[in-house]
């Protein structure tokens, strides 16, 4: 019996030996996946400066382009891409979907808001509140119109008008 195992034992570790000299000369091959041997290229397009046609072909729908282009002359562009939330008919679902879409590479600066004479849109496509616009609404009905930033500071809260206060003008705009 005793030599039954010492025979086993021996073929055992013969083959562990042989199978480990094997796999040190052995060559190998290494395979990566395709997503792997690539770089992760960011193929999101640039908000402030792609084209309709570069949208569309992002499969973004035609009425939603033409909001974000109208956006974008409006107020000059996108500081962050939660300002897509400003667009009427883009909510949480669709922002979620639009944003793996676009990215902003450049800061853009603001147009001036004509705070006098925009309407609700544009009041919102700069971030106001519908409550902060039925304020302003409130204001210039009453005094026929907002004089100078004393007076929207008694209108707006302190965090929107700090944000805002570089860009508000106060004169009719010229076309």
């Amino acid at each position: 019996m005793k030599k039954i195992l010492m025979l086993i034992l021996i073929i055992f570790s013969t083959n562990i030996f042989s199978s480990v000299k094997k796999l040190e000369t052995a060559d190998f091959k290494l395979i990566l996946s395709s997503q792997n041997m690539r770089e992760e290229k960011d193929e999101r397009i640039d908000i402030n400066k792609a084209s309709k046609v570069e949208m569309l072909g992002r499969k973004v729908t035609s009425s939603y382009v033409d909001k974000i282009i109208e956006y974008r002359e409006i107020t000059g562009g996108f500081y962050k891409l939660e300002e897509l939330k400003r667009i009427k008919g883009i909510r949480e679902a669709t922002y979620k979907k639009l944003a793996k879409l676009f990215k902003i590479e450049e800061q853009i600066e603001k147009k001036p808001l004509y705070i006098n004479s925009a309407d609700n849109d544009i009041l919102k496509y700069y971030g106001f509140s519908q409550k902060e616009i039925k304020e302003i609404r409130n204001y210039i009905q009453k005094n026929d119109r907002i004089v100078d930033n004393i007076e929207l500071k008694k209108v707006i809260n302190k965090t929107m008008y700090d944000k805002l206060k570089d860009n508000i003008r106060y004169e009719e705009k010229k076309n």
